[in-house]
């Protein structure tokens, strides 16, 4: 069953190929242009809003709150003796 899927991964992976292979352009200067234009320039990327910074930071604080209580609460349970 295993080997049935390896070959069929193959089969797919070998029909594929020369369409990844069509896909690539000639060239010198395409794949530099790709390269630029993948790469996220820090100037035009928005790091967020306020408020989502605000409430990603106060889903954090209550994940570490309730983390803490937890280990504090296993602290104080009685050993099972």
């Amino acid at each position: 069953m295993v080997s049935k899927i390896v070959w069929i991964g193959f089969a797919a992976a070998l029909a594929l190929a020369p369409l990844a292979a069509s896909a690539q352009t000639t060239s010198a200067a395409a794949p530099a242009a790709a390269n630029a234009v993948s790469i996220p320039n820090r100037a035009t990327v928005r790091s967020g809003t306020h408020r989502t910074r605000e409430r990603h930071r106060n889903t954090l604080n209550r994940q570490k709150a309730r983390a803490t209580a937890e280990h504090a609460r296993q602290l104080r349970a009685a050993p099972n003796r």
